[in-house]
Protein backbone atom coordinates (compact mmCIF):
# COMPACT_ATOMS: atom_id res chain seq x y z
CA UNK A 1 0.00 0.00 0.00
CA UNK A 2 1.42 3.58 -1.00
CA UNK A 3 2.20 5.80 1.38
CA UNK A 4 -0.10 9.31 1.42
CA UNK A 5 1.71 12.30 1.27
CA UNK A 6 2.09 14.61 4.76
CA UNK A 7 -0.05 17.71 4.08
CA UNK A 8 0.29 20.57 5.78
CA UNK A 9 -1.90 23.55 6.17
CA UNK A 10 -1.69 27.50 7.62
CA UNK A 11 -4.77 29.78 7.92
CA UNK A 12 -4.25 33.09 7.20
CA UNK A 13 -6.94 35.48 8.67
CA UNK A 14 -7.33 39.55 7.83
CA UNK A 15 -8.48 41.25 10.81
CA UNK A 16 -7.40 44.93 9.25
CA UNK A 17 -9.77 46.98 7.50
CA UNK A 18 -7.88 46.74 3.96
CA UNK A 19 -6.85 44.32 1.80
CA UNK A 20 -4.00 42.24 2.62
CA UNK A 21 -1.84 40.76 0.22
CA UNK A 22 -1.08 36.78 0.57
CA UNK A 23 2.29 36.28 -1.55
CA UNK A 24 3.05 32.32 -1.61
CA UNK A 25 6.46 31.68 -2.57
CA UNK A 26 8.75 30.32 -4.31
CA UNK A 27 5.59 31.08 -7.05
CA UNK A 28 5.51 34.59 -6.26
CA UNK A 29 2.12 34.07 -7.19
CA UNK A 30 -0.15 36.89 -4.64
CA UNK A 31 -3.56 36.53 -3.22
CA UNK A 32 -5.35 39.60 -1.80
CA UNK A 33 -8.04 38.94 1.30
CA UNK A 34 -10.71 41.26 1.83
CA UNK A 35 -11.23 42.48 5.02
CA UNK A 36 -12.12 39.56 7.90
CA UNK A 37 -11.31 36.60 5.42
CA UNK A 38 -9.28 33.51 6.06
CA UNK A 39 -7.29 31.65 3.29
CA UNK A 40 -5.74 28.26 3.88
CA UNK A 41 -1.77 27.53 2.47
CA UNK A 42 -1.55 23.78 1.03
CA UNK A 43 1.81 22.43 1.09
CA UNK A 44 2.69 18.84 0.08
CA UNK A 45 5.35 17.03 1.76
CA UNK A 46 7.17 13.60 0.62
CA UNK A 47 5.82 10.15 1.90
CA UNK A 48 8.38 8.33 4.04
CA UNK A 49 10.73 11.16 4.19
CA UNK A 50 12.85 11.84 7.15
CA UNK A 51 12.43 15.40 6.18
CA UNK A 52 9.25 15.64 4.20
CA UNK A 53 8.99 19.65 4.30
CA UNK A 54 12.54 19.25 1.58
CA UNK A 55 12.85 23.05 1.30
CA UNK A 56 13.05 23.65 5.30
CA UNK A 57 15.99 25.29 6.91
CA UNK A 58 15.64 24.53 10.48
CA UNK A 59 13.66 21.07 11.85
CA UNK A 60 11.08 19.87 9.92
CA UNK A 61 9.00 23.15 9.08
CA UNK A 62 6.31 23.04 6.43
CA UNK A 63 6.53 26.68 6.41
CA UNK A 64 8.05 30.40 7.14
CA UNK A 65 6.38 33.03 6.97
CA UNK A 66 7.30 37.24 6.74
CA UNK A 67 5.23 40.10 7.30
CA UNK A 68 5.43 43.85 6.14
CA UNK A 69 2.76 46.36 6.12
CA UNK A 70 -0.14 45.30 4.12
CA UNK A 71 1.33 41.85 3.20
CA UNK A 72 2.39 38.53 4.33
CA UNK A 73 4.51 36.11 2.48
CA UNK A 74 4.38 32.25 3.59
CA UNK A 75 7.78 30.24 1.99
CA UNK A 76 6.10 26.77 1.28
CA UNK A 77 8.99 24.00 2.20
CA UNK A 78 6.74 20.82 0.69
CA UNK A 79 6.61 19.85 -2.91
CA UNK A 80 3.90 22.19 -4.22
CA UNK A 81 1.57 24.34 -2.89
CA UNK A 82 -1.52 26.19 -3.19
CA UNK A 83 -4.00 28.38 -1.60
CA UNK A 84 -7.57 27.94 -0.99
CA UNK A 85 -10.38 29.44 0.85
CA UNK A 86 -11.70 27.50 3.96
CA UNK A 87 -13.87 25.16 2.09
CA UNK A 88 -11.45 24.05 -0.36
CA UNK A 89 -11.91 26.61 -3.33
CA UNK A 90 -8.58 27.30 -4.82
CA UNK A 91 -7.84 30.81 -5.15
CA UNK A 92 -6.31 31.98 -8.01
CA UNK A 93 -3.41 34.53 -8.20
CA UNK A 94 -4.26 37.85 -8.46
CA UNK A 95 -7.85 37.61 -7.00
CA UNK A 96 -8.94 41.11 -6.02
CA UNK A 97 -5.65 42.63 -7.02
CA UNK A 98 -6.07 46.19 -6.69
CA UNK A 99 -5.64 48.33 -9.93
CA UNK A 100 -2.15 49.42 -11.00
CA UNK A 101 -0.92 47.07 -8.98
CA UNK A 102 2.83 46.17 -10.02
CA UNK A 103 3.45 42.56 -10.33
CA UNK A 104 6.91 42.92 -11.64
Amino acid sequence: MAQEPPAARLRVRNDGDDLLELILEPYGSDHWLLPGETFVVWTIGSPGAERPWSGTTRGNEPFEVDHAPGSVTVHINGSIGYVTDTDGNEIECGRCRPAGTDTA
